[in-house]
């Protein structure tokens, strides 16, 4: 029997800001439920869950937007961004059932979120602003995407687990320290890798989970780089893993691209190592740990508040909405 039970609470990444176009519709599924995803002529993306309410039409196959609304394609009846019905071609009145239920959304940091929590509750804490993100001294994200049959909790025992860099990705930790903050958890290294292309590379890094799924890494040494992990429960055997890597720039800006391109190829190969295992492996809700594991009973208290019932702080934007915000 598994200790969680349906999906963690919290921000998720459902897709690239630049996957979704001005007038784009997006057919998603994720938390085991069909989903939608538009951005209006206001450049805002919108989602919302994917059938309509006249006769269960998907929005998503065939739906359009028009300004800041998507029309269903079965019979035109059309709904805004809150999910609210606002026309019915041939009807004089709209049925005040005609509303579909929407997802908070924040775009932030080229990422697109969406707040889940199977109790209704709204979002109790942000995604901060990446200041490097848009900042001219710095290069864009180069990204990559894998779709990988897990649960999303071994993704994130990695924080703690630190004896697996020896053998999983031959790299030689120096030193390692963990800290759980509210629902922020952070890991600290220092370490010696031996990429597999040859040579040695010494690095210093610290990762940040904000929530149960979306982590960025510092990383700045001969090179400043900005390192993105992001993984989003499709169903409970299986995630959507984003990635990325961004670079302070140096010299030529495609010399930096190429550079974050090498990150990115590095981190996939890791990756890989590590999918392997995960996707083959049985999680142990009581594993006979060592000494020199790491803090993995730690890690385990602290995901697990994401599955039981979310604290409520109201947070509003700054105009008092929950559902849109973009920076």
């Amino acid at each position: 029997m598994t200790e969680y039970v349906g999906y963690p609470w919290g921000w998720f990444v459902v897709a690239f800001s630049k996957d979704i176009a001005i007038g784009e519709v997006q057919k998603m599924h994720y938390f085991g439920q069909e989903l939608v995803a538009f951005r209006g002529d206001d450049g805002v993306v919108s989602i919302l869950d994917a059938y309509c309410p006249h006769l269960g039409a998907h929005l998503g196959v065939g739906g359009t937007v028009e300004g800041c609304a998507i029309r269903c394609p079965f019979h035109a009846w059309r709904f805004d961004g809150n999910g609210q019905c606002v026309d019915v071609p041939y009807a004089a009145k709209i049925p005040p059932g005609a509303r579909i239920k929407t997802w908070p959304v924040r775009e932030r940091n080229g990422l697109v979120f969406v707040w889940y929590d199977r109790a209704g509750g709204a979002p109790n804490y942000e995604i901060p602003v990446l200041p490097q993100y848009e900042d001219e001294d710095w290069g864009p994200w180069e990204v990559e995407f894998l779709h990988i049959k897990t649960h999303p909790r071994e993704v994130l025992e990695n924080m703690a687990d630190s004896a697996h860099f020896a053998y999983v990705h031959a790299t030689k930790v120096l030193s390692f320290e963990n800290e759980f903050i509210d629902h922020k958890c952070v890991q600290r290294l220092s370490a010696l890798a031996k990429p597999r292309g040859g040579g040695e590379d010494r690095f210093d890094l610290e990762a940040t989970y904000y929530g149960p799924g979306y982590h960025i890494s510092v990383m700045d040494g001969v090179l400043q780089s900005r390192l993105l992990l992001a993984h989003t429960p499709v169903d409970e055997n299986s995630i959507d893993l984003r990635f990325g890597a961004m670079l302070k720039t140096f010299g030529d800006p495609e010399q930096t691209r190429s550079f974050a391109q090498m990150y990115l190829n590095n981190l996939q190969t890791g990756f890989c190592e590590d999918i392997e295992i995960w996707e083959n492996k049985l999680y142990r809700t009581r594993p006979a740990l060592c000494d020199g594991d790491g803090p993995i009973g730690k890690l385990r208290r602290w995901y697990r508040q994401f599955y039981g019932e979310a604290p409520q702080t109201n947070l509003q934007s700054e105009d008092g909405g929950l559902a849109h915000e973009k920076i």
